[in-house]
Parts: structure tokens; C-alpha cells; sequence
């Protein structure tokens, strides 16, 4: 019979298909890739909206913590093992800033410089702050449910 136990069904996410599950990542990834100044200077309402959202280097370090917040949680949620594999996750986060300071470099026609390495680390910080919320999340869920356990009637011989 093909009648799998309730302990071996996959979690409702991994149970999507994956071109699903990997979807809002990627469209994100794209985001984050996309070279958004030169965007800025190539069409001049979208480069009105820039330089209001980011007037200054505070703002455009939130700007890239933002970007890489989001692009690391929906990594997370797509793809959980990462969660586990802190490295891995890591460094898939700084290859994407790399390819996003690349795709940067090539508009601007000049080498990597301090302001790029500064939007690397803030970046990587952006996705830390996610890796983080993720991981705090997931223990929350676990105690949670451990505390929803014991509080049940009928265990304990209180029921």
C-alpha cells in the first residue's frame, strides 16, 4: 500500500514545487542585482524617488540592509537547510553583494572602491539581522509548542 505515516509527509512548504518555493527569492535576487542608480539616472522619475528615499549615506546603508533583510528571509523560508548551514547562507549573501557591486562597477566604469566594500558589510549585516529573526522565530515556535505539550489535559496525570 502507498499510504505514508503522518511523521513522513514534508513540511507544507518543501511540499510546493520548487520553481514555487524558489520563486520570491529569485524575483528578489533580481531586485538586488538590478543596477538601481543607474536606473536613477536613466529615468528621471525613478531618480526623483531615489534621492528622496536615500538623501544621504545613513540612508542608502538602510537601503542595503533592507534589501539583503528581505532577499535573506525569503532564502530562508524557500530553501530552510540554510538555516542550519550559517556559512553556506553567508556566503551565498556575499555573492550576491559581490555580483550586485559587479553589475555597479560595469555602469560606473571603475574598480571597486571603499564605499563598495562599506555596502558589502552592510549588506552582510542586512542578512544577519534575517538569519537572526529567523532563528529567534524558530525557537520560539519550538518552546512553544514544547510548552503547548505539557500544558494539555489528560498528560502528566493531571487529566
Amino acid at each position: 500500500m502507498n499510504q505514508a505515516s503522518p511523521q513522513t509527509h514534508p513540511p507544507a512548504a518543501l511540499a510546493r514545487p520548487l520553481i514555487v518555493r524558489l520563486a520570491p527569492p529569485l524575483i528578489a535576487l533580481a531586485l538586488v542585482l538590478f543596477p538601481l542608480g543607474w536606473l536613477a539616472e536613466v529615468w528621471l522619475p525613478f531618480g526623483a524617488v531615489a534621492d528622496w528615499l536615500f538623501p544621504n549615506a545613513w540612508a542608502h546603508a538602510v537601503g542595503h540592509m533592507s534589501l539583503f533583510g528581505l532577499l535573506g528571509l525569503l532564502v530562508l523560508v524557500a530553501i530552510p537547510v540554510l538555516r542550519r548551514l550559517p556559512g553556506v547562507y553567508i556566503g551565498l549573501l556575499l555573492l550576491a553583494g559581490v555580483g550586485q557591486e559587479s553589475f555597479q562597477m560595469l555602469y560606473k566604469g571603475r574598480l571597486l572602491l571603499f564605499d563598495d566594500t562599506r555596502d558589502l558589510a552592510t549588506d552582510l549585516a542586512g542578512g544577519l539581522f534575517a538569519l537572526a529573526l529567523v532563528l529567534a522565530w524558530e525557537r520560539l515556535r519550538r518552546e512553544r509548542k514544547g510548552a503547548e505539550l505539557f500544558s494539555q489535559p489528560g498528560r502528566h496525570g493531571d487529566g
